[in-house]
């Protein structure tokens, strides 16, 4: 949160609230003083939660005009099969949408889900801004090198995930086919969590190397991303997973989960979409991208794999919300 904090152009207010279970279910206070005080033409509020709600009723109550639009973070697997956090959340995905004006969403699928079904729904996937990016992977080059000479990584290809290491992650999935592929690589799992001591036993058991160097985030999270050459995610359940924008940014290539919502980043000139619970597909997926890959002679600074950018989705909200147009 202190990172996130640190990179807002702006200073965040915080309304208080009593949470009944989880965080996503707080009742705010004062948020309808300030929906009176600023007369926006359009409140964004999180999915189908309490503040939704609460923003309904001010609406219906006051006769406002304002655009109520929500976001949601449902993968196009929790719909198409039935793959939901909560049978709550899925009760409420056939009400809610029908009491707002629009739905912002993450997965493209999932916008023409929403299209069809409502008429309704924006796709803008979570997206880092391709320019600032640009310059944090460049600056962190020499921190790069210097974990690639440290783990003697400057020559080897790497497979990277990033991620907690909890079981709808899939990572045991992930050794399993990293012990299996044909070409030379060495497999990086940047993270921690609970079933990290048994994954360590799942590494030793096999012949290849693979290295836990533990929870990173900020410029040495970057720099790992420069080490890395093909980045993969086999989440079994996954709403979005931002991991495969940042690797694509920094010039992964990627082998993702058909689960994840971010698999809709995936095109044929970046990577590869994959069942997860497929170890020879996903083998062969890795496979294919390191090989496309080619040879490694050090770290250098790579150009993006992203075939969409963070401006092209946002001109399109604009669009989409102040003027009712849109592409896509």
């Amino acid at each position: 949160m202190a990172l996130i904090l640190e990179e807002c152009k702006f200073k965040p207010h915080y309304l208080k609230g009593i949470s009944f279970g989880r965080t996503s279910r707080t009742l705010c206070f004062g948020l309808w003083l300030l929906v009176h005080r600023e007369s926006p033409q359009i409140v964004i509020v999180p999915e189908f939660q309490f503040s939704f709600w609460q923003i309904l009723l001010y609406k219906w109550i006051t006769l406002s005009k304002f655009k109520i639009v929500s976001m949601c973070d449902d993968s196009y697997d929790m719909i198409a099969n039935d793959n939901s956090f909560s049978l709550i959340h899925k009760w409420l995905r056939g009400i809610a949408p029908r009491l707002m004006d629009d739905i912002i969403v993450l997965d493209s699928r999932v916008k023409d889900w929403y299209q069809n079904n409502f008429g309704k729904g924006i796709w803008l996937p979570i997206l880092r801004k391709d320019e600032i990016e640009k310059e944090s992977y460049k600056r962190v080059l020499p921190i790069s090198r210097a974990l690639a000479e440290e783990y003697n990584l400057s020559h080897k290809r790497v497979v990277l995930f990033v991620g907690r290491l909890v079981k709808l992650k899939n990572i045991s999935r992930i050794i399993s086919a990293y012990n299996k592929t044909r070409e030379d690589c060495v497999l990086v799992i940047i993270g921690d969590g609970e079933e990290k001591e048994q994954l360590k036993k799942e590494a030793d058991k096999i012949d290849k190397a693979v290295f836990f160097p533990g929870r990173v985030e900020g410029d040495l999270l970057r720099a790992w991303y420069n080490v890395g050459d093909v980045f993969v995610l086999l989440s079994t359940q996954e709403a979005y997973g931002a991991v495969t924008n940042e690797a694509l940014l920094a010039g992964n290539r990627v082998v993702i989960s058909e689960k994840a919502g971010s698999c809709c980043l995936v095109t044929a000139n970046n990577g590869e979409i994959v069942d997860p619970y497929d170890v020879e597909h996903v083998t062969k997926a890795l496979d294919n991208q390191l090989k496309l890959v080619g040879p490694k002679d050090g770290i250098y600074e790579r150009p993006s794999l992203m075939d969409i950018s963070f401006e092209e989705r946002i001109s399109n909200l604009e669009c989409k919300l102040f003027a009712g147009k849109t592409t896509n």
